[in-house]
């Protein structure tokens, strides 16, 4: 089986370095590796790289989805048989990759055909943010159950960085939404996967760690008004944006079967999500305003926009 480990960047010039040496240090390295730029202009990917990686220059910033696309599409070129998603702030342990392989040759036949993803478990001690599995029912989307004893837990959903893709699942359910750019595409490509019958497994005990020396890009702070004190969220305003719009629009337009109670709660949650900055207006108003476009936007269905 061909692996081919794909970091996607954008001005990730003190990072690379870290998530390519934690690629070669597997105990069962990667076939092939690429790395694909989002038009980083802090010389990223001006250097020379070591025989056996591959660099995508992308003139603009696709966004997350665009530029694993590249790095899919790259794969389904060159017959590699999977891909190893990473953030340029990611470096996984270095029997992850084999514990991954592992996994999957331990499953039977009949359940092999029908992978889409391993995942490996996400360990980040600088935020208060946990990555957990996800897996759809009739009219939702919850936390799967992990139970820890088991040696994986099955999902439908996850955080791309760390995630292993099969690639004859990819060339049937397609490749990911470039529209989605950001927030939310694990979940719009985990939805068509199970609709055409896949399944995906976090892997227990392959280890991945994100935002491995600088702070994440989520977080929750605290805000104290007089004798009481909130916690809030601290998001950048293209986060606010792509996450409100595109939860919107998966919801209303993208989901089968439609459920109306569930499209209520999107519609009340991307209402009252502002509110964590609105209380912060002149130090947050930027993120309101991205709120408040992405509000119309995933309402209207305009996942083509981009922030």
């Amino acid at each position: 089986m061909r692996v081919l480990a794909h970091v996607h960047t954008l001005n990730d010039a003190g990072f690379i370095d870290q998530a390519l040496d934690g690629l070669r240090r597997q105990t069962r390295p990667p076939d092939g590796i690429v790395v694909v730029d989002n038009g980083s202009t802090d010389g990223t990917v001006d250097r020379t790289f070591p025989e056996g990686v591959a660099v995508i220059r992308n003139g603009m910033n696709l966004g997350t989805s665009g530029a694993i696309i590249k790095g899919l599409e790259h794969a389904l070129e060159k017959g590699f048989d999977w891909t190893w998603l990473f953030d340029a702030d990611s470096v996984p342990e270095p029997d992850a990759l084999e514990k991954l392989l592992a996994f999957y040759e331990s499953l039977p036949p009949a359940e092999q055909e029908r992978i889409c993803f391993l995942a490996c478990e996400m360990r980040n001690t600088e935020s208060e943010v946990r990555h957990q599995p996800l897996r759809f029912t009739d009219s939702d989307l919850e936390f799967a159950a992990i139970d820890d004893d088991a040696p994986a837990t099955q999902c439908d959903c996850f955080i791309w960085t760390g995630s292993l893709l099969r690639m004859k699942a990819v060339a049937k359910i397609g490749l990911p939404s470039a529209d989605y750019v950001l927030d939310m595409a694990e979940v719009e490509y985990g939805f068509r996967a199970r609709e055409l019958g896949f399944r995906s497994y976090m892997v227990h005990g392959c280890i991945n760690h994100q935002d491995v020396g600088r702070p994440p890009g989520f977080a929750k702070g605290n805000w104290r008004f007089g004798p009481f004190s909130f916690r809030l969220l601290e998001f950048p305003p293209i986060r606010c944006y792509y996450y409100i719009r595109n939860m919107l629009y998966f919801w209303l337009y993208q989901f089968r079967p439609r459920r109306p109670r569930r499209m209520v709660r999107s519609i009340v949650h991307a209402v009252f999500y502002p509110r964590t900055f609105a209380v912060r207006p002149f130090s947050h108003g930027r993120q309101v305003i991205a709120c408040l476009r992405g509000l119309g936007d995933g309402l209207t269905g305009r996942i083509d926009r981009r922030y």
